[in-house]
């Protein structure tokens, strides 16, 4: 698998207590997240035009709905 295969972009982002680094990885179904290079979950965009997390560590709908919002003004 080359390492274009899957486009990634990174951005910082309030978790918790603190600013950490935000990676979003482009997988075939959805979107794997790294927080400060460790994976936290996956999350998908619905047909309900919605941000979902599909797996991982629970994070709050508000940070899910972040990232999304990252995701669509990145991909714009």
């Amino acid at each position: 698998m080359e390492e274009n295969e899957y486009p990634a972009f990174g951005f910082g982002i309030d978790y918790g207590d603190e600013l950490v680094y935000c990676e979003v990885i482009m997988g075939h179904t959805s979107y794997n997240i790294h927080f400060n290079n460790k994976w936290m979950a996956s999350i998908e965009y619905t047909e309900d035009f919605t941000w979902l997390q599909a797996s991982g560590t629970i994070l709050p709908q508000k940070l899910v709905d972040e990232i999304g919002l990252q995701i669509e003004h990145h991909y714009k």
